[in-house]
Protein backbone atom coordinates (compact mmCIF):
# COMPACT_ATOMS: atom_id res chain seq x y z
CA UNK A 1 0.00 0.00 0.00
CA UNK A 2 2.97 2.02 0.61
CA UNK A 3 4.33 1.47 -2.41
CA UNK A 4 1.24 2.37 -4.50
CA UNK A 5 0.53 5.74 -2.32
CA UNK A 6 4.24 6.72 -3.11
CA UNK A 7 3.75 6.47 -6.75
CA UNK A 8 0.09 8.21 -7.09
CA UNK A 9 1.27 10.96 -4.50
CA UNK A 10 2.72 12.25 -7.78
CA UNK A 11 -0.51 12.42 -9.36
CA UNK A 12 -2.69 13.70 -6.72
CA UNK A 13 -2.17 16.41 -4.53
CA UNK A 14 -5.58 17.94 -5.31
CA UNK A 15 -4.99 20.44 -7.75
CA UNK A 16 -4.20 21.04 -11.34
CA UNK A 17 -2.13 19.01 -13.75
CA UNK A 18 -1.14 19.65 -16.83
CA UNK A 19 0.94 17.08 -19.58
CA UNK A 20 2.79 17.88 -22.24
CA UNK A 21 0.49 17.15 -25.93
CA UNK A 22 2.59 14.72 -27.15
CA UNK A 23 4.11 15.81 -30.54
CA UNK A 24 3.32 19.60 -29.44
CA UNK A 25 3.53 21.94 -26.67
CA UNK A 26 -0.48 21.85 -26.13
CA UNK A 27 -0.69 21.04 -22.40
CA UNK A 28 -3.83 19.30 -20.55
CA UNK A 29 -5.66 19.89 -17.11
CA UNK A 30 -6.37 16.97 -15.20
CA UNK A 31 -7.59 17.24 -11.64
CA UNK A 32 -7.27 14.74 -9.17
CA UNK A 33 -8.48 13.78 -5.84
CA UNK A 34 -7.73 11.36 -3.00
CA UNK A 35 -10.63 9.48 -1.23
CA UNK A 36 -9.96 6.49 1.19
CA UNK A 37 -8.08 4.33 -0.40
CA UNK A 38 -9.24 5.58 -4.26
CA UNK A 39 -7.68 8.14 -6.50
CA UNK A 40 -9.89 10.27 -8.56
CA UNK A 41 -9.14 11.68 -12.16
CA UNK A 42 -11.53 14.29 -13.84
CA UNK A 43 -10.91 16.38 -16.23
CA UNK A 44 -12.55 18.82 -19.24
CA UNK A 45 -14.83 17.24 -21.87
CA UNK A 46 -12.30 17.03 -25.22
CA UNK A 47 -12.33 14.53 -27.20
CA UNK A 48 -8.44 14.83 -27.53
CA UNK A 49 -7.87 14.86 -24.46
CA UNK A 50 -8.98 11.61 -23.11
CA UNK A 51 -5.82 9.57 -24.67
CA UNK A 52 -3.75 11.37 -22.17
CA UNK A 53 -6.14 9.92 -19.39
CA UNK A 54 -5.73 6.95 -20.69
CA UNK A 55 -1.77 7.34 -20.71
CA UNK A 56 -1.39 7.77 -16.77
CA UNK A 57 -3.60 5.01 -16.20
CA UNK A 58 -1.32 3.21 -18.30
CA UNK A 59 1.69 4.68 -16.60
CA UNK A 60 0.57 4.16 -13.11
CA UNK A 61 -0.70 0.15 -13.29
CA UNK A 62 3.08 -0.18 -14.93
CA UNK A 63 4.91 0.99 -12.21
CA UNK A 64 2.64 -0.59 -9.85
CA UNK A 65 2.83 -3.71 -11.76
CA UNK A 66 6.42 -3.73 -11.19
CA UNK A 67 5.73 -3.90 -7.43
CA UNK A 68 3.39 -6.65 -7.69
CA UNK A 69 0.46 -4.07 -7.23
CA UNK A 70 -2.77 -3.99 -8.61
CA UNK A 71 -5.51 -1.76 -9.39
CA UNK A 72 -9.18 -1.92 -9.83
CA UNK A 73 -10.75 1.21 -11.79
CA UNK A 74 -13.83 2.92 -13.73
CA UNK A 75 -13.75 5.77 -16.25
CA UNK A 76 -17.10 7.30 -17.28
CA UNK A 77 -18.13 10.19 -19.00
CA UNK A 78 -20.76 12.67 -16.87
CA UNK A 79 -21.62 15.79 -15.63
CA UNK A 80 -19.34 17.02 -12.90
CA UNK A 81 -19.00 19.75 -9.81
CA UNK A 82 -15.20 20.12 -8.63
CA UNK A 83 -14.89 23.95 -7.99
CA UNK A 84 -11.40 25.47 -7.07
CA UNK A 85 -11.34 26.21 -3.87
CA UNK A 86 -8.13 26.97 -1.76
CA UNK A 87 -7.93 23.98 0.58
CA UNK A 88 -11.14 22.51 -0.05
CA UNK A 89 -11.81 19.49 -2.85
CA UNK A 90 -15.00 19.61 -3.42
CA UNK A 91 -15.92 16.79 -6.01
CA UNK A 92 -19.72 15.81 -6.69
CA UNK A 93 -22.02 15.07 -9.31
CA UNK A 94 -23.14 11.94 -11.60
CA UNK A 95 -20.41 11.64 -13.28
CA UNK A 96 -18.35 11.33 -9.79
CA UNK A 97 -21.05 8.90 -8.56
CA UNK A 98 -21.06 6.35 -11.72
CA UNK A 99 -17.35 6.12 -11.65
CA UNK A 100 -17.69 4.68 -8.14
CA UNK A 101 -20.57 2.15 -8.93
CA UNK A 102 -18.91 1.15 -11.82
CA UNK A 103 -16.11 0.64 -9.70
CA UNK A 104 -17.21 -1.12 -6.62
CA UNK A 105 -19.48 -2.64 -7.75
CA UNK A 106 -18.81 -4.09 -11.85
CA UNK A 107 -15.45 -3.52 -12.31
CA UNK A 108 -14.64 -6.67 -9.47
CA UNK A 109 -11.62 -7.85 -11.02
CA UNK A 110 -8.31 -5.87 -11.75
CA UNK A 111 -8.84 -4.37 -14.77
CA UNK A 112 -10.14 -0.41 -15.70
CA UNK A 113 -14.16 -0.36 -16.59
CA UNK A 114 -15.07 2.04 -19.42
CA UNK A 115 -18.57 2.99 -19.12
CA UNK A 116 -20.52 1.96 -21.98
CA UNK A 117 -21.42 6.15 -22.90
CA UNK A 118 -17.93 7.07 -22.58
CA UNK A 119 -17.21 3.80 -24.93
CA UNK A 120 -20.41 4.94 -27.33
CA UNK A 121 -18.86 8.41 -26.95
CA UNK A 122 -15.23 7.63 -27.88
CA UNK A 123 -16.50 5.81 -30.95
CA UNK A 124 -19.10 8.51 -31.89
CA UNK A 125 -15.94 11.48 -31.91
CA UNK A 126 -13.78 8.63 -33.63
CA UNK A 127 -10.39 9.87 -31.19
CA UNK A 128 -7.43 9.00 -32.51
CA UNK A 129 -5.13 6.52 -30.02
CA UNK A 130 -2.28 8.84 -29.96
CA UNK A 131 -0.24 9.16 -27.80
CA UNK A 132 -1.93 6.55 -25.57
CA UNK A 133 -1.02 3.67 -28.42
CA UNK A 134 1.22 3.79 -31.67
CA UNK A 135 -1.64 3.43 -34.15
CA UNK A 136 -5.41 3.42 -34.84
CA UNK A 137 -8.22 4.47 -32.17
CA UNK A 138 -8.73 4.51 -28.79
CA UNK A 139 -11.90 2.09 -29.42
CA UNK A 140 -9.36 -0.76 -31.03
CA UNK A 141 -8.13 -0.35 -27.05
CA UNK A 142 -10.86 -1.09 -25.30
CA UNK A 143 -12.45 -4.71 -24.76
CA UNK A 144 -15.77 -6.44 -24.07
CA UNK A 145 -15.38 -9.06 -20.92
CA UNK A 146 -17.25 -12.38 -21.11
CA UNK A 147 -19.59 -10.61 -18.71
CA UNK A 148 -20.06 -7.85 -21.38
CA UNK A 149 -18.10 -5.42 -19.83
CA UNK A 150 -15.98 -2.86 -21.43
CA UNK A 151 -12.28 -2.49 -19.82
CA UNK A 152 -9.47 -0.47 -21.09
CA UNK A 153 -7.05 -3.46 -23.06
CA UNK A 154 -3.47 -2.45 -20.76
CA UNK A 155 -2.24 -5.37 -22.21
CA UNK A 156 -2.35 -4.26 -25.97
CA UNK A 157 1.09 -4.74 -27.89
CA UNK A 158 0.23 -1.33 -29.44
CA UNK A 159 0.09 0.75 -26.50
CA UNK A 160 3.20 3.32 -26.45
CA UNK A 161 5.61 1.58 -23.50
CA UNK A 162 9.08 3.01 -24.23
CA UNK A 163 11.91 2.75 -22.45
CA UNK A 164 13.36 6.01 -22.10
CA UNK A 165 9.90 7.14 -20.82
CA UNK A 166 10.15 9.26 -17.72
CA UNK A 167 7.73 11.34 -15.48
CA UNK A 168 9.18 14.31 -15.14
CA UNK A 169 7.81 17.73 -13.00
CA UNK A 170 6.76 20.93 -15.37
CA UNK A 171 6.66 23.41 -12.88
CA UNK A 172 6.83 22.64 -9.08
CA UNK A 173 5.11 25.43 -8.11
CA UNK A 174 2.30 24.98 -9.79
CA UNK A 175 2.32 21.03 -9.57
CA UNK A 176 2.52 20.14 -13.25
CA UNK A 177 4.16 16.70 -14.52
CA UNK A 178 4.84 15.40 -17.97
CA UNK A 179 5.57 11.85 -19.40
CA UNK A 180 8.10 12.10 -22.14
CA UNK A 181 10.24 9.48 -23.83
CA UNK A 182 12.58 9.67 -26.83
CA UNK A 183 10.15 9.34 -30.20
CA UNK A 184 13.51 8.15 -31.82
CA UNK A 185 13.71 4.81 -28.91
CA UNK A 186 13.16 1.66 -30.82
CA UNK A 187 13.10 -0.07 -27.33
CA UNK A 188 9.92 -1.09 -25.30
CA UNK A 189 8.94 -1.90 -21.89
CA UNK A 190 6.15 -4.53 -23.29
CA UNK A 191 7.65 -7.89 -22.40
CA UNK A 192 8.87 -6.30 -18.80
CA UNK A 193 5.69 -5.36 -18.28
CA UNK A 194 4.51 -9.02 -18.82
CA UNK A 195 7.19 -10.47 -17.06
CA UNK A 196 6.44 -8.19 -13.55
CA UNK A 197 2.46 -9.15 -14.32
CA UNK A 198 3.85 -12.39 -14.67
CA UNK A 199 5.00 -12.64 -11.30
CA UNK A 200 2.45 -11.09 -9.28
CA UNK A 201 0.18 -13.93 -10.65
CA UNK A 202 2.30 -16.82 -9.69
CA UNK A 203 2.55 -14.96 -5.96
CA UNK A 204 -0.73 -14.53 -5.45
CA UNK A 205 -2.95 -17.26 -7.80
CA UNK A 206 -2.80 -19.91 -5.33
CA UNK A 207 -4.33 -17.75 -2.17
CA UNK A 208 -6.53 -19.55 0.28
CA UNK A 209 -8.86 -16.31 0.22
CA UNK A 210 -11.26 -17.14 -2.64
CA UNK A 211 -12.02 -13.49 -3.78
CA UNK A 212 -8.29 -12.77 -4.25
CA UNK A 213 -7.39 -16.51 -6.27
CA UNK A 214 -10.84 -14.87 -8.67
CA UNK A 215 -8.89 -11.85 -9.57
CA UNK A 216 -5.55 -13.97 -10.07
CA UNK A 217 -7.28 -16.52 -11.91
CA UNK A 218 -9.09 -13.24 -14.51
CA UNK A 219 -5.65 -11.84 -14.57
CA UNK A 220 -4.09 -14.84 -16.16
CA UNK A 221 -6.50 -15.76 -18.04
CA UNK A 222 -6.79 -11.88 -19.44
CA UNK A 223 -2.95 -12.38 -19.81
CA UNK A 224 -2.53 -15.34 -21.64
CA UNK A 225 -5.80 -14.84 -24.21
CA UNK A 226 -3.48 -12.01 -25.32
CA UNK A 227 -0.49 -13.24 -25.74
CA UNK A 228 -2.21 -16.10 -27.53
CA UNK A 229 -4.08 -13.35 -30.18
CA UNK A 230 -0.55 -12.31 -30.82
CA UNK A 231 0.81 -15.28 -32.30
Amino acid sequence: MLDSLKICSYFASGSKKATDGAGGDRKIEIHSRFFSDSIVFFLKEKPEDIGHLFLIIRYIQDELWYKGLLIRGAITYGDMLFPIIKEKNITLGPGVIDAYELESKIAIYPRIVISRNLYDYIKQEDIKSYPFAEEGNLKDYIKQDNDGIYFLDLLNKNIIRKKSEQLKPINIKKDSFSIEWNEQDGQDKYDEVIESLKQCIENNINSKDNKIRQKYEWLKFYKESTLDEQV
